[in-house]
């Protein structure tokens, strides 16, 4: 509400990193491919889903729509068993490791046609089918990021600061950690709560959920060559891009669809002779929708 009690709008602008694809893709492109999973779906049902429904109420033959419907890549991410499930589980357990999480990944997830198990994966690798290109991961280190612990050294230090606020706050997180460690009668939700991907996935589910409440408008930004040059554009490299955004996809549905609709005026215009041929044909509603229906 504002100053005077009226109530006002807002216009937020939401950047985020595109579909990361590296020589060697770690645990930081899985979180920025993860994000990016999240807005590809919420793309699809905003511009795709309802299309669809329209289209099976109108008994016209739907588009192929497993190209564009990434939920079993969400499946495979965020499931009850999912990827995420799996690394936290991986680090509450008592030395757990990144092999052994990817061994384990494999295995409950090997049902998944999204998930690539190639033989030639060495034991710390493993790959994903995204909706934008398939990327193989390097899963070293993925438990150590994903705990994002501060060092004993640094935790120490700060628990002897000159400052009363920093002494506090840490010997309070010093006392924690101990207790936790002594006890080891943490619960698991409790354990995986401070963990990085447990955060993430939080925060990215609230952010989502701000989305969902709001009109939302979809600018895909095309970089057009790799050396920051003006006036040059790279074929190769923008076509990659609009293929990772998954626009090409988007195009061959649109014309494989009907992507051009008359507004009931040009269709009255139009067609409205054809009555003629049938006499108990009458356009006398007064309503041009249901006319133009009926036409």
């Amino acid at each position: 509400k504002g100053s005077a009690g009226g109530v006002y709008g807002t216009i937020s602008l939401l950047d985020i990193f595109g579909f990361e694809s590296f020589q060697v893709n770690r645990f930081e492109q899985l979180c920025i491919n993860y994000a990016n999973e999240r807005l590809q779906q919420k793309y699809v049902v905003d511009n795709f889903r309802a299309i669809k429904v329209e289209y099976e109420e109108e008994g016209i033959n739907v588009f192929d729509f497993s190209l564009i419907d990434n939920s079993d890549v969400m499946d495979l991410l965020e499931g009850k068993m999912g990827l995420m499930v799996q690394l936290n589980e991986e680090c509450v357990r008592p030395n757990g490791g990144d092999e052994s999480f990817v061994y384990k990944l494999k295995v409950v997830c090997s049902d998944s046609n999204r998930l690539i198990q190639d033989n030639l994966h060495r034991p710390y690798e493993f790959g994903i089918r995204h909706y934008a290109a398939p990327i193989k991961y390097d899963a070293r280190k993925f438990i150590e990021r994903n705990l994002d612990k501060i060092p004993n050294d640094l935790l120490k230090c700060a628990c002897h600061s000159a400052n009363p606020l920093i002494r506090q706050e840490f010997q309070r997180l010093s006392d924690s950690l101990k207790e936790g460690q002594s006890t080891g009668l943490k619960k698991r939700s409790a354990a995986t709560k401070h963990l990085v991907a447990t955060k993430f996935r939080s925060q990215l589910t609230s952010l989502m959920s701000i989305i969902e409440e709001s009109r939302t408008r979809y600018i895909r930004c095309v970089k057009p060559n790799k050396v920051m040059r003006p006036r040059t554009l790279d074929h190769a490299h923008t076509v990659s891009q609009l293929e990772s955004a998954g626009l090409v996809t988007a195009i061959v549905i649109s014309r494989e669809s009907f992507p051009n609709r008359l507004s009931y005026d040009v269709i009255m215009e139009r067609f409205k002779f054809l009555t003629y041929k049938y006499a108990d044909c009458h356009l006398d509603t007064a309503d041009i929708k249901q006319d133009s229906e009926i036409l």
